[in-house]
């Protein structure tokens, strides 16, 4: 049976050659391994500090490796980088055990010869640890910051640009922490005080949250049976705020017009207490199946799928409430989608921002005169938010927002934005990053 590198190892695999998300990659690895709960969590620690500090880390292989990095097997870079990861960044991992078992799973995967490189590069790492430098010869001081950070150049930057240097800095810190993961609890299958009540007499410790339907725990796993009964689903409470700010009704017909992989939308049919209609479209037939899936183990009925490009969607009845959730840079969840800040391109910010608004110019349609369009993003980038909510309003004069205090519990009132829109940023508000306004007619 495969062991925890091991699956690291081909996780970060799919991740660099396939494009897979780290967390679906990991998923789907788990189902196939059949891992202990504390050799999953070990896996899940490698893999995302590994993608977190992976300019760090190859930063170090670069100095300890005398050929070309990017002509390096993929297997035999990733058995390095995370040797080097638990070298560097896990107190808890004994040096001689992060060594030896990267070099036993190099010669398992590779081969003696394979093996003996791997063998010789940590060991010297290992010794060298006090005098590694984490400096770029002849670079500027943006270069330093970002190798300091492990972030993107042109990131950096432009995060400097909008937010200054101080905020960039505390951005960058907040992304390489490790997120806390949140729970939700589906009152169709039970209540809030009752369930808490459930986890105190098994000795299970949670922090609350100000939302009273969301726990976070102090290990994700002891929660992870009720995911199975469908008394709990895992989402952030950045999406949660999105979901309460449509604050759906029961007995509406609602539109989640970009709905995989299906959080928002099951959490909207729980806001409705499973009453009423929602259709959730998206692309790709395999992400409905899933949404379908989540549903059904939820306990929610009123759900249906389509697979259907959401910038083209029309349809005859138009819809008490929409949801846009729009594809955008993903800049407001690098700490919990590390792979993304490797992945993005400054390039790829216009693209993006010219579909964002052709889907909100659709969404546009499908709402009835009297009804609530929410756009979302969990993005941080203007151009993608308050900028383009600026352009879409300017050209749609009929339309205003509607201040996210109206329906947002008071606790939240904070997170506010001035024109109204939720507006999240991870080191001001301790949660993933996000925006989302509520739109409706004048």
């Amino acid at each position: 049976m495969m062991k925890a590198r091991e699956i690291a190892v081909q996780a970060l695999r799919e991740v660099e050659v396939n494009h897979a998300k780290s967390d679906t990659a990991l998923t789907r690895l788990f189902l196939r391994k059949g891992l202990e709960s504390v050799d999953r969590a070990f896996t899940m620690q490698i893999v995302y500090g590994t993608l977190r500090e992976k300019m760090k880390i190859d930063h170090v292989i670069a100095q300890f490796y005398r050929h070309s990095l990017t002509k390096m097997d993929i297997d035999v870079k990733n058995i390095l980088r995370i040797g080097i990861y638990q070298l560097l960044f896990l107190d808890k991992v004994p040096r001689w055990a992060a060594v030896n078992e990267s070099v036993e799973l190099a010669k398992k995967l590779k081969g003696q010869f394979l093996g003996n490189l791997v063998n010789g590069m940590l060991r010297n790492i290992s010794n060298n640890a006090e005098s590694i430098e984490f400096n770029v010869a002849g670079g500027t001081f943006a270069d330093q910051i970002a190798l300091k950070f492990s972030h993107p150049k042109w990131l950096l930057e432009r995060w400097i640009t909008i937010y200054g240097f101080s905020d960039a800095q505390r951005i960058m810190e907040t992304n390489n922490e490790i997120p806390k993961i949140s729970f939700r609890i589906n009152a169709l299958k039970t209540s809030p005080e009752s369930f808490k009540q459930k986890l105190q007499q098994q000795n299970i410790s949670v922090q609350v949250s100000d939302l009273e339907d969301f726990l976070i725990p102090e290990r994700f796993f002891d929660l992870e049976p009720f995911i199975e009964t469908g008394e709990l689903s895992v989402q952030s409470l950045s999406q949660a705020l999105v979901c309460r700010l449509v604050a759906p009704k029961s007995g509406q017909k609602v539109l989640d017009m970009c709905a995989a992989p299906g959080g928002k939308s099951t959490y909207l049919a729980e806001l409705m207490q499973n009453q009423g209609e929602i259709l959730s479209l998206d692309l790709y037939e395999n992400k409905l199946q899933n949404i379908q899936s989540l549903a059904k183990s939820l306990g929610i009925s009123i759900i249906q799928t389509l697979a259907h490009d959401a910038a083209t969607f029309k349809s005859d009845q138009k819809f008490d409430t929409v949801l846009l959730d729009a594809p955008c840079s993903g800049t407001g969840v690098l700490s919990r989608r590390a792979e993304l800040r490797w992945r993005l391109k400054a390039s790829e910010l216009d693209t993006l921002s010219n579909l964002q608004q052709n889907l909100l110019n659709n969404a546009v349609e499908l709402v009835k005169d009297d009804g609530i369009l929410v756009y979302s993003t969990c993005s941080i980038e203007p151009e993608e938010n308050a900028e383009l909510i600026k352009g879409f309003l300017s050209d749609h004069p009929d339309w205003q927002i509607e201040p996210a205090t109206s329906v947002l519990p008071e606790s939240f009132h904070n997170f506010v934005a001035d024109d109204g829109s939720l507006t999240l940023l991870p080191h001001v508000h301790g949660i993933d990053g996000a925006f989302a306004v509520r739109l409706s007619r004048k």
